[in-house]
């Protein structure tokens, strides 16, 4: 922690008009956490902020009639007191609130403040300890307490309490109780700081009459809540602070100005330096970056330290907001008859004007003839239209193209989607009837005749928010089949075409499904992520669906960043995310397949159980090399997943005799399982280069054949323009130059193979290249059995949309938009059966009667639940009531437009906090709860949301937290249990729960009591509902889970007691015409 040093000085106080006033004098400093601002506290009651590295003054006004004591930053702006009163205030200096001791007499004689929470204060005041919530203006709790208070800190979860005769308390926040007492070797305190769990104090000692600061700063570990060895400050320490970054470093300072940097661990590590104030210093602060430090002499004079100014911030960096500027005066000049127009003047210029051109000029310049059109160009044209060709473009070759494109109203286009809220009443017009929907234009997948453009099925769509977020938005309009598509905002959202390709593949899903009753708890397992996936989409049954959990594990894989196929982060440890999105595909479906089979064994091998994927798309190869010169020959063979398809060219397969000119589909794939090649290798030995010839040839081809097809511009030409390229079937047959493809096996002469194996397309992945690069996207063709027929239909999906396609339009690859990029074949001598209760054979349900903690979690955690017994294993019907708590990850992206309205781009992103599961059968253990989990959340938590979920900083680590803390596998997999056992879920807007648990439970399954009390005008909170029917108040305080869970249960066993007297109608009319009365909220409530 070297190279500080002083950016600036500046002055923070003017000096008075009047010489006989009294002087002013900074009292108090504090850096802002939100913007880059310091926020300085005077002795005549002003509040000042200054903005940035320059220190620009940016807002200033009268905040207290007194001198300010104590500033705190504050979400909302800046929190400040005199001892009299507490203010929040703006960052414009606006007064939000303002309390005192007529609002509330806990607040008489104010001493110190500090925050708790992200709006909770913790005063220490004549009444004791008050913990204040500033968002909702009230005291949530007093704890009485009797001594002098002159400092405090808090890391959020306990509070230090600096005494004026040296001794310190600490406080818990949580159950507002003195837990520690430690005594300093100090007479009076002058500073502390507290982060995470390390305290540090210094003061000064009375020495033969006189007070002298002290050469030591004390040092004490609140886990163990003892003192560890103290830090040596030989000039006398005055001010302390922990680094906010760098927990173990201190940065010491002296009333004479000379700073220490100091780290802990190794005390001989110090870096020294010396701020040039006045006669004393007044104020030290260090900002919540860790990278400037602020501080005040006794001419009030500022002092502004930075760590590597250039790479440094201040704060968070939220926007500041200034003061419109006016707009300048008009300066037109009104042209009349009376005002020459010379007057206007004219720029400068060097050229002759256009005016002054001679009229008979002529351009013959070389650039008014048009160059000659590439060749290649004409010879790739196609007859689109009677009397019109048009020809394929190379962006490679010829760059991007300049062409004007016509300006399409977002909110007019039929494709760009419906919301609910739109929806009129008339019920023809609420849903798309099957049969009528290919006669939309959103729908439309058949090119026109006459025009070149990509249909609007196949375009890439986007979700749209309206104000009532992603539930408004009408999934239904775009699916009126049974099978679920998957929703596009979510990372890496390219990998849902592959995802629903082996979805329809049998012996994928019953093996991705199957492994399910094998209990697997690895934080990177994508193969038990992709049974739930697939265990999900089933259970949807034509619902959207978003494959989250999925995507948060493929993002934690590090060798997800190696291979470069990860979007959301562009810097991957071997440089940056594979642009090209084929490639990009391609390579993801080689990283997956693998990824599964290597799941497999790590999950089957300490059970005993052989592999399974091996044998559903294993591709054995044999490689034969050969040198020319040395006549040296070598074998070697592999097990590959997939098989990589290429041209026969490319396979130097082009000399075999029924190979055609224009070969299809069924020639790459054999010239690919007998590919040829040869290279110039270096031979050691004898120091020279020899040629290599390599035949890597397939000797058994799996039930599953994956192919990437690998197509150059050239050839991506030439398919375009061979009729059928795509075939539905191909018959394999081993022969003795290897294997033998034919489409159809009539007509092959006797003898070419000893057997032949069928082969049926099962679906592939294709690329829709847009009139933009950014639109450019992929779909999935796959063909499966009608609902109670045995015909086979073909079915597009287009992320969240999913329509059926007729076959001819399905194989159809000669549109200049849609190449095929992934094919999947399987021998139709296969069973095709779907085991969608593949789970059950050998289900492992241990983890519902037994704790599964997160690596880490402190052996003091509170348990608050009691475990199932296998006496109360649940069985369907079985009722169990739910509650979850979540903190958001990432905020909301708005778009604010030129009127001043805003637009919801993308809704915030949660990720799961905690999850409580209550007994609801009835019986002694009724309401009792036997899941009580939170969720360990590795991202960077964006809000805790502490007010709605209860959730405190540091609950969620395993470090800091006194929680029953879980993987996010662990509990996803205890509700899935649940789920598939047959549980039946209660509780209050469930909707929301499952989506952010990313589970998809049937309606059968599903009690909420949001809806059972929905009379259509709005959705009644829980605590109304208890309130009104249970004459109960709930969350009161921060929300809990529990409590929550066991209000919904019972408000649901009150909705059975309703409906059995038949009383709810007339019950669901009073409690709207008593929420009309309290505007919804109970008594008391703000």
């Amino acid at each position: 922690m070297d190279n500080w040093c002083e950016l600036n000085r500046t002055p923070l106080l003017r000096p008075p008009r009047d010489p006989a006033a009294a002087p002013q004098q900074v009292t108090c400093t504090v850096f802002d956490e939100q913007s880059d601002l310091i926020w300085a506290g005077d002795s005549t009651g002003f509040v000042a902020s200054y903005a940035e590295t320059v220190l620009a003054p940016y807002t200033r006004f009268r905040a207290h009639e007194r001198s300010v004591m104590q500033i705190l930053s504050h979400p909302k702006g800046v929190l400040s007191t005199d001892g009299l009163t507490l203010r929040l205030t703006s960052r414009r200096g606006l007064i939000i609130s303002q309390w005192t001791k007529d609002d509330f007499p806990e607040f008489e004689a104010i001493s110190r403040i500090v925050m708790t929470g992200p709006v909770e204060v913790l005063l220490a005041t004549r009444a004791g300890l008050v913990k204040f919530d500033t968002a909702k203006g009230m005291i949530t709790m007093t704890t009485p307490y009797f001594g002098d208070v002159i400092l405090m800190t808090s890391n959020k979860r306990h509070a230090a309490i600096g005494k004026k005769d040296g001794f310190i308390d600490i406080y818990d926040v949580r159950t507002g109780s003195i837990v520690r007492t430690f005594a300093t070797n100090s007479t009076t305190l002058t500073d502390m700081d507290l982060k995470e769990q390390t305290l540090v104090t210094c003061g000064m000692t009375r020495r033969h009459g006189v007070f002298s600061s002290d050469p030591l700063v004390n040092v004490f570990d609140l886990r163990t809540m003892q003192g560890l060895a103290p830090i040596a400050f030989p000039p006398g320490a005055y001010f302390v602070r922990l680094h906010p970054k760098l927990p173990s470093v201190i940065m010491i300072a002296s009333q004479g100005g000379q700073m220490h940097c100091v780290d802990m661990f190794d005390p001989t590590n110090i870096f020294l330096a010396q701020i040039d104030v006045g006669p004393e210093l007044l104020s030290f602060e260090i900002s919540s970056t860790g990278d400037f430090i602020s501080a005040v002499d006794a001419f009030s004079l500022h002092h502004l330290w930075a760590h590597n100014p250039e790479h440094s911030t201040m704060s968070n960096r939220a926007p500041l907001d200034y003061a419109s500027l006016p707009e300048p005066p008009s300066t037109r000049t009104t042209i009349d008859d009376d005002i020459p127009l010379n007057t206007i003047g004219m720029p400068h210029y060097r050229e002759t004007l256009l005016s002054a051109w001679p009229t008979q000029t002529i351009f013959r310049s070389a650039g008014t003839i048009p160059k000659q059109i590439d060749n290649s160009i004409l010879e790739s044209a196609q007859q689109v239209g009677p009397g019109i060709f048009e020809a394929s473009y190379d962006k490679a070759k010829y760059g991007k193209r300049n062409m004007a494109k016509k300006y399409v109203k977002v909110a007019g286009s039929s494709a760009s989607g419906k919301f609910l809220s739109s929806k009129t009443v008339s019920p023809t017009k609420t849903s798309r009837h099957p049969e009528a929907s290919m006669e939309e234009d959103a729908f439309e997948f058949k090119c026109e005749s006459n025009t070149s453009k990509v249909p609007n099925a196949f375009k890439k769509l986007e979700i749209l928010y309206s104000k009532f977020g992603i539930d408004d938005f009408d999934f239904d309009y775009y699916n009126q089949t049974k099978f679920s598509g998957l929703e596009c905002h979510v990372d890496n959202s390219y990998t849902n075409a592959l995802l629903q390709l082996y979805r329809f593949v049998p012996e994928v899903f019953n093996f991705a499904v199957g492994s399910l009753a094998i209990e697997n708890l690895n934080q990177d397992s994508l193969l038990t992520e992709l049974g739930y996936l697939y265990d999900m989409l089933v259970k949807a049954d034509g619902k959207h669906f978003r494959a989250t959990n999925f995507q948060h594990t493929l993002s934690s894989i590090g060798e997800a960043y190696e291979v470069g196929i990860l979007e959301k982060d562009h810097s991957s440890v071997n440089g940056h995310t594979i642009t090209d999105l084929v490639q990009r595909s391609q390579w993801f479906n080689i990283f997956l397949l693998n990824k599964l089979l290597s799941d497999e064994r790590v999950s089957k091998q300490p059970l005993g159980l052989q592999p399974e994927l091996g044998d559903i798309l294993g591709v054995q190869i044999q490689h034969q090399m050969r040198r020319v010169y040395t006549d040296e020959h070598k074998s070697a063979a592999t097990l590959k997943l997939f098989l990589e398809v290429t041209s026969p060219r490319a396979n130097n397969f082009e000399k075999t005799p029924h190979i055609p000119a224009q070969p299809d589909v069924i020639q790459y794939i054999e010239s690919s399982m007998n590919r040829f090649e040869h290279e110039r290798v270096q031979d050691t030995r004898a120091a020279r280069y020899d040629i290599q010839e390599t035949l890597h040839q397939v000797r058994r081809i799996p039930t599953v054949l994956s192919c990437n097809i690998i197509l150059t511009s050239e050839e991506k030409r030439q398919i375009r323009n061979t009729r059928d390229w795509l075939k539905k079937k191909f018959h394999a047959g081993w022969s003795k130059n290897g294997y033998f493809l034919t489409e159809h096996i009539r007509g092959v002469p006797s003898g070419t193979a000893s057997y032949f194996e069928e082969y049926e397309l099962v679906g592939f992945v294709a690329e829709i290249s847009g009139e933009a690069e950014k639109d450019t996207h992929l779909v999935t063709f796959v063909q499966m059995k009608a609902e109670g027929s045995d015909t086979k239909n073909w079915y597009m999906f287009n992320d969240f949309l999913v329509i059926p396609i007729p076959e001819e339009e399905a194989l159809n690859v000669s549109y200049w938009w849609k190449t095929p990029v992934t094919l999947v074949y399987r021998n139709t001598n296969s069973p095709s059966e779907f085991h969608y209760d593949a789970w059950k054979n050998g289900l492992n349900d241990e983890i519902l009667y037994r704790d599964h903690f997160a690596a880490g979690t402190r052996e003091s955690k509170k348990i608050e639940y009691e475990l199932l017994t296998k006496q109360e294993a649940p069985h369907p019907g079985s009722l169990v009531a739910i509650d979850t708590e979540f903190v958001t990850i990432e905020e909301e992206q708005f778009e604010i437009r030129s009127n001043g309205t805003r637009s919801l781009l993308k809704p915030s992103n949660q990720a799961l906090a905690r999850v409580s599961v209550l007994r609801g059968d009835d019986g002694d253990k009724f309401a009792v709860p036997f899941i009580d989990d939170w969720v360990v959340v590795k991202e960077n938590i964006h809000d805790y949301l502490t007010t709605y979920s209860g959730i405190e900083h540091g609950d969620l680590d395993p470090l800091t937290s006194d929680k029953a803390l879980v993987t996010r596998q662990v509990v996803y997999r205890k509700l899935w249990l649940l789920l598939n056992l047959g549980c039946v879920f209660v509780g209050h807007g469930l909707t929301k729960d499952f989506r952010t648990i990313n589970i998809s439970v049937p309606k059968s399954q599903v009690r909420d009591t949001a809806v059972f009390f929905y009379k259509g005008q709005r959705i009644l909170s829980l605590r109304f509902l208890a309130y009104v029917l249970l004459d109960k108040k709930v969350q009161e305080g921060n929300h809990d889970s529990i409590e929550d869970a066991h209000t919904a249960l019972m408000l649901y066993k009150k909705y059975l007691k309703l409906q059995e007297n038949n009383q709810f109608e007339e019950t669901l009319e009073r409690i709207y015409q008593e929420g009309q009365i309290l505007r919804f909220k109970p008594p008391g409530e703000e």
